[in-house]
């Protein structure tokens, strides 16, 4: 019987995690064990362990011998992106150059004041969209309905995560960073569709407003995005404004209503006052036909 794979380390960057995860589900998938994973691809037993562990990056060429190795015969460009974003995040390269691996930087330990007993401390939370991306990326290692993807595929799952258009911006700032490209590379590459400066670009990506669909096109084109992955852009910003539309809508009705309950009220207060007013209309009438009956009058 196969040992359980141990839990990936808590510390590591989001894009090795993304890559280990999805390692162990292509070899998962195709119902090979570590061992036999490594005589099929002439690896050692520990390197095949390693790969997947979350401490090191593995060299591009032991990843490539790996999925194919479990069955793999999809885009290759992917798995490659999803490595180069690992080496990346990591930040420096290990001295063993023969394997071609990176050592994961473990986060320094900070010495934490004793708590009280009786103050024990709450569970940790989520903290900010790409917490949330890990979680989802959780979920969908377990969940075996959703398709093995690679860690390039993080910003399609933070795109799913979108609830304002505050985190839209960010995400694109975020593609921004990982293409490595400055506003005047984005305004060369929008000559193609059409010509946007690099101030206006800033303005854009420095704003809380909502892109249009049309300049929302021409970015991510810049940006050199596949046309497959540009609908997941569309889709979300649709549906946030879709949101948006709702609340205002919402927010509409309830102003209406606070002048609907405004007005019951004015009527209700005047029916209450109705009788005494009919009294007293009453009353004045009787008056002036006693009056003229008698002869007499009222006013001098």
């Amino acid at each position: 019987m196969a040992r359980p794979e141990k839990e990936l380390p808590m510390d590591i960057p989001l894009s090795l995690r993304s890559l280990a995860i999805d390692m162990r589900d292509v070899r998962r998938d195709s119902g090979l064990t570590v061992s036999e994973l490594a005589k099929e691809i002439s690896y050692s037993t520990t390197a095949v362990s390693q790969a997947t562990s979350g401490k090191t990056v593995p060299s591009w060429e032991l990843v490539q011998a790996f999925v194919k190795g479990c069955g793999y015969d999809g885009d290759m460009e992917r798995w490659k992106r999803a490595h180069r974003d690992a080496r990346r995040d990591t930040k420096g390269v290990s001295s063993a150059e023969d394997t071609g691996e990176t050592p994961v930087p473990r986060l320094a330990l900070v010495p934490r004041r004793r708590r009280p007993v009786e103050q024990a401390p709450a569970p940790a939370q989520p903290d900010g969209l790409l917490a949330l991306v890990q979680q989802a990326r959780e979920f969908e290692r377990r969940d075996k309905r959703v398709a093995s993807v690679t860690s390039a595929d993080h910003m399609h799952t933070a795109l799913a995560l979108c609830t304002t258009a505050e985190d839209v911006i960010e995400l694109m700032n975020e593609l921004v960073r990982t293409k490595d490209l400055s506003l005047q590379e984005l305004e060369e590459r929008s000559r193609n569709h059409y010509p946007i400066s690099n101030t206006t670009f800033t303005q854009i990506l420095s704003n809380t407003a909502l892109p249009t669909t049309e300049w929302l096109h021409i970015f991510l084109s810049a940006c050199g995005l596949e046309e497959e992955r540009t609908v997941m852009w569309h889709f979300t910003v649709t549906r946030i404004r879709i949101s948006q539309m709702r609340q205002r809508e919402r927010q509409g009705a309830s102003r209406f209503g606070r002048r609907r309950r405004s007005v019951r009220e004015t009527v209700s207060g005047i029916r209450k006052r109705t009788p005494l007013l009919s009294f007293l209309a009453a009353a004045a009438w009787a008056v002036t036909v006693t009056s003229l009956i008698h002869g007499t009058h009222i006013l001098p």
